[in-house]
């Protein structure tokens, strides 16, 4: 009996896009189909990505934004080596509800893009992107929907059109690509944008 390849399947999108609604999803569908399946996030739960969560909520004194992005980094090496590799050597299905694309849409939106990319290049390359594309007013209406959660400080309009443009400048929506992604409608229901992210897992990984 052969042993299934493991894969490493990253949801990029800005606040509202649902990446993490479909994640959740996916994860579940993975499992029905009989793949041993892991969702994990970032920043993760850990000492740093923790440190980080707390900090774009405000309930930390929030570090220069450099310093923010260094962190992002050195949390996301740790992900890599703690979780992420050890599952796909397992054979495991591993979806990641944000990474290296959101450094670069986030971050490189207030800081030097292409000293986010320096900091971020040892980091392990997804088998398969999928960027929930979704118009930041639209996203918008659906945070402040959300009950019981403080909003971080990514979550403005104008910040988000500018990360809503990094992500379609490295995702190839305006321009050549700098990462290879399939893009998703996220604007349409949750139903349609799951069939959706489905059909390009199996047809990219299964």
């Amino acid at each position: 009996m052969s042993v299934k390849s493991g894969a490493f399947i990253v949801l990029e999108g800005i606040d509202g896009a649902g990446t993490t609604t479909q994640l959740n999803r996916l994860t579940a569908w993975a499992k029905e189909l009989g793949r041993v399946s892991l969702s994990t996030f970032e920043p993760t739960d850990g000492p740093i990505g923790s440190y980080i969560r707390s900090a774009l909520r405000g309930e930390r004194v929030s570090p220069p934004q450099d310093a923010i992005a260094l962190m992002f980094a050195a949390d996301r090496l740790d992900h890599i080596a703690r979780r992420v590799q050890p599952a796909v050597a397992r054979g495991e299905l591993v979806f990641c509800d944000r990474y290296v694309g959101s450094s670069l849409a986030y971050q490189g939106s207030l800081c030097e893009p292409r000293w986010i990319r320096e900091i971020n290049s040892r980091a392990l390359i997804p088998d398969l992107t999928l960027y929930l594309r979704i118009d930041p007013k639209v996203a918008l209406e659906r945070v402040s929907k959300r009950e019981g959660e403080h909003r971080d400080m990514y979550e403005t309009q104008e910040l988000l059109e500018r990360i809503s443009a990094a992500y379609d400048s490295v995702y190839g929506v305006t321009g050549e690509p700098e990462y290879d992604a399939v893009i998703i409608d996220a604007s349409e229901s949750m139903d349609d944008v799951f069939a959706a992210c489905a059909d390009a897992v199996k047809d990219r990984i299964l």
